[in-house]
């Protein structure tokens, strides 16, 4: 057996301890989370550093530790839970409502052009209603109970999710739907084998977006007419100038909202992991 030649060597693959790439990679990494420790920290020192501290009038900001003692175990954790139950019962109940109206209205409406084009600009424009503004509305439809949270909840939910699911049957490959006609395919096995499967990446950016606006629409309905949820125990923290508490609940707010997109994202995940390859 020959030698390899000088150029087969100077062409061997290098080691992947030291790949250029790699090693970018890692520094990239470490850069990201280096700059998000460094500004986290700062945030962090200049809220504790800043504020003046809870002078009662309501115009100051509390300080970090005051927040965190909130939260703390001395914090009124038996309220939050109450209040965050229902809050979240009533976003699970209307993104329920939404996400089913939505994927149903998106497919009908998907599979027709003129439907498509026509109700398309009002889908979008509906979408900038805050859902504050359309509270009372829901209050007089459906009372100060739940109900009201809950279909204002499917309302601000159902269009992103119906305009994402509409746009992903109306980008779904015209040939093979062609060449499965062709072939015999029904309108339910071509919804099945391909205009379905499709549809999980749009759907779940429409909901990524729906889940968030959920827990958003539920805490606006509190905020006109209820006694019971999150929205409630923020009004009484503002009158009560308690803005240490209400600060904390801000802070739940936030955690919930970055726990909830985490879960929708790993759930798609979950999804396409499993789907056949075609």
């Amino acid at each position: 057996m020959t030698a390899p030649s000088a150029d087969a060597r100077s062409v061997a693959p290098p080691r992947l301890d030291g790949h250029p790439d790699g090693e970018a990679r890692s520094a990239s990494a470490a850069v990201r989370w280096g700059g998000l420790v460094v500004v986290t920290a700062a945030l962090l020192a200049a809220w504790q550093i800043l504020p003046s501290g809870v002078q009662g009038d309501g115009s100051s900001v509390p300080k970090l530790d005051a927040v965190l003692k909130a939260l703390g175990p001395s914090g009124e954790w038996g309220e939050y839970l109450r209040a965050l139950r229902t809050t979240l019962g009533e976003a699970f109940f209307g993104l329920l409502i939404g996400f089913v109206a939505g994927v149903v209205l998106g497919v009908l409406l998907g599979e027709s052009r003129i439907l498509r084009q026509g109700f398309y600009p009002y889908a979008v424009a509906l979408q900038a209603l805050p859902p504050i503004a359309l509270a009372p509305i829901f209050v007089i439809w459906f009372g100060l109970g739940m109900e009201s949270k809950i279909g204002l909840v499917g309302a601000a939910t159902l269009f992103p999710i119906l305009v994402s699911t509409m746009a992903g049957v109306a980008e779904t490959d015209r040939g093979r739907i062609e060449m499965a006609t062709a072939f015999g395919a029904s309108r339910s096995q071509i919804r099945l084998k391909i205009v379905f499967p499709g549809l999980v990446v749009p759907i779940f950016s429409g909901l990524e977006i729906s889940v968030v606006l959920s827990f958003l629409a539920a805490i606006a309905g509190e905020l006109i007419s209820a006694n019971a949820g999150v929205g409630v125990i923020l009004q009484v923290y503002q009158r009560d100038f308690r803005l240490a508490e209400e600060f904390a609940v801000l802070v739940i707010l936030v955690a919930v909202g970055l726990a909830l997109a985490l879960l929708v994202r790993l759930a798609r995940h979950f999804v396409l992991e499993r789907m056949p390859n075609e």
